[in-house]
């Protein structure tokens, strides 16, 4: 399959640089997400430079995300950005862009999200969305004291 993000360098010796403004479809990088999902498409702008005998891209992509409240399981949208760098030999013949943006989405998906910051989470009793109803529990779920403690076995010598 013939990406759009394979450039050609053929000219960029006698142009100088060569701007690349593209937009993709999200499956193009069906893995680029441990969790969640890309939305809709994804816009790579940047330029590619002549530096010696390499093409050197610098830009960026952005799109738009889904994951879910790490404390409420509500879904959540977002915008992303991510810096996207790549080389090759210019006389390689063109610059795939494809697996380093892969690789940016990648490292630039969040470690946890939520769907804003007073977010109160499930109830630990009946597991409703305290955004959305106050159940009335107070704490009545697992608490951290009940949790079984580890301690340290003396050496047996």
């Amino acid at each position: 399959m013939d990406s759009q993000l394979k450039i050609s360098l053929k000219d960029l010796k006698d142009k100088g640089e060569i701007p690349v403004d593209e937009t993709v479809e999200k499956e193009l990088f069906p893995d680029a997400l441990s969790e969640g999902a890309l939305i809709g498409t994804v816009t790579v702008k940047g330029r590619i430079l002549p530096v010696d005998d390499t093409a050197v891209f610098e830009g960026a992509a952005k799109g738009l995300w889904r994951f879910e409240c790490v404390r409420c399981l509500t879904p959540v949208e977002a915008p992303w950005t991510a810096p996207v760098e790549a080389e090759a030999p210019i006389d390689a013949g063109h610059l795939d862009l494809t697996e380093e943006i892969r690789q940016s989405i990648s490292l630039a998906q969040p470690m946890k999200i939520v769907c804003r910051p007073d977010c109160k989470g499930l109830c630990a009793v009946c597991r409703q969305n305290r955004n959305q109803k106050d159940c009335g529990h107070k704490d009545e779920g697992p608490q951290m004291s009940q949790r079984p403690r580890l301690t340290i076995r003396p050496d047996k010598g």
